[in-house]
C-alpha cells in the first residue's frame, strides 16, 4: 500500500515540475515507509548514511515543497519538534 502512494507522490512531484533529487526521492521514500509521524532529527539520522552531506536544513526545506503539494501531514506538539507524516493514501 505505502509503495502505491509512494508512486503517487512521485508522480505529483513530475507533474508540477519539481526536481526530485535523490535526497528528496529518498526522504519521500522514508516518509512513506513510515507507519506514524516522524521528526526533522529522525529523518537526518536515517538518511545521513547514504546522503552524508544532506542535513536538518535540506531536509525542512524539502518538507516544505512536499507540505506544499500535499505530499507529507505536518503536526505541532506542544513542547517538541514538529512531526511530518505522509499525507497520500489509497
Amino acid at each position: 500500500m505505502a509503495r502505491h502512494d509512494l508512486n503517487q507522490a512521485l508522480q505529483r512531484m513530475r507533474a508540477k515540475n519539481i526536481p526530485l533529487t535523490p535526497q528528496r526521492q529518498a526522504l519521500l521514500t522514508y516518509l512513506y515507509d513510515q507507519n506514524g509521524y516522524t521528526t526533522v532529527k529522525e529523518i537526518c539520522e536515517a538518511l545521513v548514511a547514504k546522503y552524508p552531506t544532506i542535513n536538518a536544513m535540506t531536509i525542512n526545506s524539502s518538507l516544505h515543497v512536499f507540505k506544499q503539494l500535499g505530499l507529507v501531514k505536518e503536526l505541532a506538539m506542544s513542547g517538541s519538534s514538529m512531526q511530518y507524516e505522509a499525507a497520500l493514501s489509497s
